[in-house]
């Protein structure tokens, strides 16, 4: 009964040592400038998103209302690169988290 003990007491002792040792040496290693791209990719997907879409609409309805004045201003496509597409592109074609401004990081 003893040696049943102590070998399971052993066993338990050696499963805790391994694994916890790795988790000891991933301290050197961590960065937290992983925290900071979680939440850049947490206020990307709750906040600037929606209204990446919202500016996206607000600005096709602005660009239809504006025809008025780009058509014959000759610059439609300056104001549907403007009002329409830079929006869409700003919604759609990133990456979560990364915003223009952050590329310096």
């Amino acid at each position: 009964m003893k040696t049943l003990v102590k070998t399971t007491l052993s066993a338990a002792l050696l499963s805790l040592l391994i694994t916890l040792a790795p988790n000891s040496f991933a301290a050197d290693y961590y960065d937290e400038s992983y925290q900071d791209r979680e939440a850049d990719m947490i206020a990307d997907l709750v906040l600037a998103r929606p209204l990446g879409v919202v500016g996206s609409a607000v600005g096709g309805a602005l660009h239809f209302v504006g025809l008025l004045f780009s058509v014959p201003g000759e610059n439609f496509d300056e104001s549907a690169e403007v009002l329409v597409e830079a929006p869409l592109n700003y919604t759609f074609n990133r990456p979560l988290g990364h915003f223009p401004e952050d590329e310096d990081r």
